[in-house]
């Protein structure tokens, strides 16, 4: 008799536990990636800020800027097409040849494949760059 109780109340206890499980515990959350990554390197030569713009349409703005101690500034610009695959996304130039591969981490975290570089979502607001 002890052992049924004490089977009884395992079965009872898994069973809530189960239940309470809801599907999104399970499911990756939809990842956002609209918006403005980047990530800056500060030395004492210069600061150097990397930049990935995702826009509607697919379309995006990859930037580059170094600001040296005396004051000069080099920047650049270079469109691009992306396409994300669950938390992988995939940049293309105008031609369609790939450039690279990121993974999406936390929702909020870039992490550039091949590379150490790791950008942070500092913006969900893009459109003053297109």
């Amino acid at each position: 008799m002890k052992s049924y109780k004490i089977t009884s109340l395992l079965i009872i206890f898994f069973s809530l536990v189960l239940m309470s499980c809801s599907e999104d515990d399970r499911v990756d959350k939809e990842v956002n990636i609209l918006g403005v990554w980047e990530k800056t390197e500060v030395s004492i030569e210069s600061t150097i800020t990397y930049r990935l713009v995702f826009g509607s349409n697919n379309t995006g703005i990859n930037t580059e800027s170094t600001q040296f101690a005396s004051g000069e500034i080099i920047s650049n610009a270079l469109s691009f097409i992306w396409e994300l695959n669950d938390n992988e996304v995939n940049l293309y130039d105008d031609n369609e040849v790939h450039i690279d591969t990121y993974i999406i981490a936390n929702g909020d975290q870039l992490f550039l494949t091949n590379n150490t570089l790791q950008l942070e979502k500092v913006s969900d607001d893009y459109t003053h760059f297109f």
